[in-house]
């Protein structure tokens, strides 16, 4: 099967299914730290060398690469695609980062309005403002210590960061099909490659530091997965999606986890993987082809429930924790999507679309 422009019409495939399933993805790894305390890992790490909410992460960067890029292409706007990214993101973390403050307020151990400095003060500006992630409120403690009240977050600057590398590329003339192919998806191979060398990681560390390094690890990670989906959408017409080829990674995946580690390959599975369960599965039809996304509400509001969950009820059992978390969440997800998200997108595309234009469907 090859991915035609017609299948990219979200009443044609399963990629809402797929963004819920990526969701949970990461709802599961951070049940299995909230029970055990053990952080960054889960049943699945010892399989595949890595946690599924890292996988998972990795897929919606690589799933944001191939649709934020067809969006920019069909927009040809600088001001248009800035203002629907922002519209997507931003009122809905807004929603999400002062309901979490609203409720904190009420279980804080900080005097008066004490509570709202600090630590609370970070968290607001800093997630507001999409430039970092803040996860601590002013008095807020987990067994006598700051308690992270919402680690997903982090994920949200670096989203936008890529949006912004994007944008950059697109005012400098850089973002074309053709300039992508030969220059920039060629760039970012060998930055990668470069990245995955320990004596280039040294030498950045050396003369540096080991913050420079991190950050430059995460941007091999990130961009890279956000390229590698900007990759699929210029070249969908070469790459055959097969359930067989994706097992078959998903075997080179688990040997490289137990044998010899193979830089990147989890990636290109990753990819592969969402590609084959948001086409593949819809050849019978699209299960989730006219679902509402509640994808953006489970991610944002997952953390904070499971913390409430956790410090209320007496769970023992991670997958315990990660049912309960979900069939909270849900209700809250629907809320953001038909509440916040989905009226400020609509808005956003009325706006957009001339009045004689406005019975057609809004790209």
């Amino acid at each position: 099967m090859i991915v035609d422009d017609q299948l990219l019409s979200p009443y044609r495939n399963n990629l809402t299914l797929v963004r819920l399933v990526l969701a949970s993805a990461v709802i599961w790894t951070h049940s299995v730290w909230r029970v055990s305390g053990r952080q960054g890992t889960d049943e699945f790490a010892a399989v595949l060398g890595a946690p599924i909410s890292q996988f998972a992460v990795d897929g919606f960067f690589f799933l944001s690469g191939m649709l934020v890029y067809a969006s920019l292409l069909r927009r040809g706007s600088a001001l248009a695609f800035a203002t629907a990214r922002l519209a997507r993101l931003w009122p809905a973390l807004a929603v999400s980062v002062l309901a979490t403050v609203a409720v904190g307020a009420f279980v804080t151990t900080a005097p008066g309005l004490s509570y709202f400095g600090g630590a609370t003060a970070r968290f607001v500006l800093g997630n507001l403002s999409l430039s970092s992630g803040h996860y601590l409120l002013t008095g807020i403690l987990c067994g006598g210590v700051p308690c992270n009240v919402n680690g997903s977050l982090w994920t949200i600057p670096w989203e936008v960061r890529c949006y912004l590398l994007l944008l950059l590329l697109f005012v400098t003339g850089l973002s074309s099909p053709a300039a992508m192919k030969r220059l920039v998806l060629p760039a970012t191979l060998t930055f990668a490659l470069a990245m995955d060398v320990p004596q280039v990681q040294a030498a950045i560390a050396a003369a540096a530091g080991k913050g420079v390094l991190w950050n430059l690890t995460m941007i091999d990670r990130l961009w890279s997965m956000f390229a590698l989906g900007i990759a699929a959408y210029l070249f969908r017409d070469r790459i055959r999606l097969s359930w067989a080829a994706c097992a078959g990674l998903l075997a080179l995946v688990v040997l490289s986890a137990w044998l010899l580690p193979v830089p990147h390959l989890s990636g290109i599975f990753v990819g592969y993987a969402v590609l084959c369960a948001g086409f593949l599965s819809a050849r019978g039809g699209a299960i989730s082809g006219r679902w509402p996304d509640y994808s953006y509400g489970m991610y944002i509001y997952a953390f904070p429930v499971m913390m409430a969950i956790a410090a209320l009820l007496p769970v023992r059992h991670h997958g315990q924790l990660a049912v309960l978390n979900a069939l909270v969440t849900l209700p809250l997800a629907a809320l953001s999507w038909h509440g916040v998200e989905k009226p400020v997108l609509d808005l956003t595309r009325r706006r957009r679309t001339p009045p004689e234009g406005r019975g057609a469907v809004a790209a």
